[in-house]
């Protein structure tokens, strides 16, 4: 084994030359073949199908961030979606950050430590630095699938806003009551579909919205009665039922709230004002 200087390297740093072959000792594998000549069989493999990391290294595709990870009926509900999902990214995008800078100073530690080792020692800092490079490699490749979630998510939240209007905390909660009446009902309808009836977890998802259960199901039994007499054949007609539910009910939270005794009114002091933001 021998340690080389990579010309092309940035840094003009040292650079490891070493192959699977020189790690192993020669013993038989499967096929009648070595294991190295497997491993240099593999090797090649693994080189040719390397151009599919850079289609699916992010844990979804853009049309899976579109249609499944924000599809919550209300768009307030979806952005907040998106706010959380970013929130994600941030901290994984640090931690690889901080991971791979901390990986890169033990390398360079290693080759420090190289200069005065004995032989034996010279080829496990050679192995050791070698790991450490391709650990380097996997987390930059987890990281530009993070970016892509990101710059999607981005363009996301970009054509919501444009369909939202302004965006302050305090209009996240006056969207609030709508966001959960469609949500609520929503998951009725999936229920009714299935079995004919409201079950508890949703009864009481309505309940605590303040939407009468017996009203909530006769209203979705006529939209189910009406869907399936139209052949509908898209989502169309749901989220327009939807839309129109939630702002017939949309009063009955403040009724809730009076029943519970608690003041309808949102505490302006506590929401987020950018404008009024001091350092």
């Amino acid at each position: 084994m021998t340690l080389t200087t990579d010309a092309n390297s940035p840094k003009d740093e040292f650079s490891l030359k070493l192959k699977d072959e020189h790690l192993f000792p020669i013993i038989n594998s499967y096929g009648g073949k070595s294991l190295q000549t497997n491993l240099k069989a593999a090797d090649e493999t693994i080189a040719k199908l390397n151009y599919t990391n850079k289609i699916w290294n992010k844990s979804g595709s853009q049309w899976m961030l579109k249609h499944l990870t924000c599809s919550q009926a209300d768009g307030w509900l979806r952005l907040r979606q998106i706010g959380a999902e970013v929130s994600q990214k941030r901290k994984a995008l640090n931690e690889a950050k901080f991971n791979y800078l901390k990986k890169e100073a033990e390398i360079n530690i290693k080759r420090e430590d190289l200069l005065d080792a004995s032989p034996a020692k010279s080829k496990l800092l050679e192995i050791e630095i070698l790991e450490l490079e391709y650990q380097t490699s996997e987390i930059l490749g987890a990281v530009e699938g993070a970016l892509k979630e990101v710059q999607t998510y981005s363009g996301m939240h970009d054509t919501l806003v444009e369909t939202l209007g302004e965006l302050t905390e305090e209009e996240f909660e006056k969207a609030q009551t709508k966001g959960h009446i469609k949500r609520a009902m929503q998951q009725s309808i999936r229920e009714v579909r299935e079995c004919g009836r409201i079950k508890t977890g949703n009864q009481e998802y309505l309940e605590q919205v303040g939407v009468s259960v017996g009203y909530a199901l006769t209203l979705i039994e006529e939209f189910l009665s009406q869907e399936k007499e139209l052949k509908v054949t898209n989502t169309s007609l749901l989220y327009d039922f939807l839309d129109k539910v939630a702002e017939e009910l949309e009063p009955v939270a403040d009724l809730q709230l009076e029943i519970f005794g608690f003041d309808k009114d949102t505490d302006l002091s506590l929401t987020h004002t950018p404008e009024k933001d001091t350092d």
